[in-house]
Order: structure tokens, then sequence, then C-alpha cells
């Protein structure tokens, strides 16, 4: 009998059903990822060498598809236009896997796509005139609070169950809040509005 025509896997099906696991689960494991895929454990290393490869293929899956979806640089022309619509884009983005973030914040950046995103936030700020030092501060905060964001996607509109007698203050808050959206949505624009007007500190004074 012929080979078949496509192979049974590659890095990329691994890498979303990895993905998938992740989503479901929280994490995988390789026996895991084996059945999911319906081969054996030693079938995935004939196409990657193990977990931290695969955590950066889960990466380069979520910043591919990111990419695609061609959100992140709607806005502009001002920088502060495009850092914030760059913010918003990813935080969506990641959102949608917020379990494989404690993964993917574990291991350094390699693949090409993750890569590409962080080097258009890090145009926007070179383009400016920002110090190396303050291009680094501004691309690392900007993603520390987009990263914080996309996991409070995943949680509870009400995060908080205060108790009216142990946490008045919480408690009277929450049950006295009318925002006309969304908590994690209203307060991350809140957020990076904060962040851009620091960084429109930083470069002045550059």
């Amino acid at each position: 009998m012929g080979r078949p025509r496509q192979a049974i896997l590659s890095p990329e099906k691994i890498y979303r059903a990895a993905l998938e696991l992740v989503d479901e689960f929280g994490d995988f494991t390789l026996p895991g990822l084996a059945k999911r895929l319906s081969v054996s454990p030693s079938s995935i290393y004939h196409h990657v060498q193990g977990r931290p490869e695969i955590i950066n293929g889960i990466r380069s899956v979520i910043g591919s598809d990111a990419l695609a979806s061609g959100d992140f640089f709607t806005a502009g022309p001002a920088w502060q236009d495009r850092a914030a619509a760059w913010a918003r884009s990813y935080r969506t983005a990641l959102g949608r896997h917020a379990k494989a973030i404690p993964l993917l914040v574990g291991e350094a950046v390699t693949d090409t796509a993750t890569l590409e995103i962080y080097e258009h936030l890090a145009a926007v700020f070179v383009e400016q005139g920002f110090a190396a030092n303050d291009v680094v501060v501004a691309v690392t905060v900007l993603d520390s609070f987009m990263l914080g964001s996309a996991l409070d996607l995943a949680s509870p509109e009400t995060a908080w169950l205060a108790d009216p007698d142990a946490q008045p203050a919480l408690y009277g808050a929450f049950a006295g809040a009318s925002l006309g959206g969304p908590r994690s949505d209203l307060s991350f624009e809140v957020g990076v509005a904060a962040i851009i007007a620091h960084l429109e500190a930083l470069v002045a004074q550059t």
C-alpha cells in the first residue's frame, strides 16, 4: 500500500490540538495530546522536540490567527491610537484562549508570528522617537496590562462575591454600580488610557 498523500501529523496540527486541550482543561500532556490526535506519543516526537516547542507552537497559532484577523492596526495615524488598538486587538485574540496565558508567559517568545506582533508595537514607539529604555518599558507595560485584562475576560462579571457585613465597601460598590457595559471592557479602556498618558509624558521628556 502506498503512503497517504497527506501526512497524518504536522507541527501545526499538533499545536492546534494542544491548544484545544488547553482551552478545555487549562493544560496538556503528551499522552493526552497523542490520544486527541489518535497517534502514539512517539509519533509526536517525529515532528516536535517536546513540551517547550509545543507551547511556543501554541503561541504561534494564536499569533498567526490574530494577525490574520487584520484588526491590529486599523487605528491611526496618531501613535497613541495605534498603541491602544494594538493592546485592544491582542487582548481580544488572547482572551479567546485565556487558559493558555499562564503557559505562554513561562516561555520566551521565539515564533515569527508573535515576534511580528511585538515588532509592530515597538516600531510605533521607535518611530515616535522613544529612547531605547522607554521602548522596552512601553512594550512591557502594555503587554503586562493586556495579558492581565485578557485573563479577566474569562472571569465572571461579578468577580468578587463580597459579604455586606465583612466587606461593606466592596459589596456596596458592586451593588450600587451601573457601569453601562462589561466591567472588564470598561476597566481595560481606563487602564490603556492611563498607560498612554504616562507614555506621552515619557516621549515629551525625550
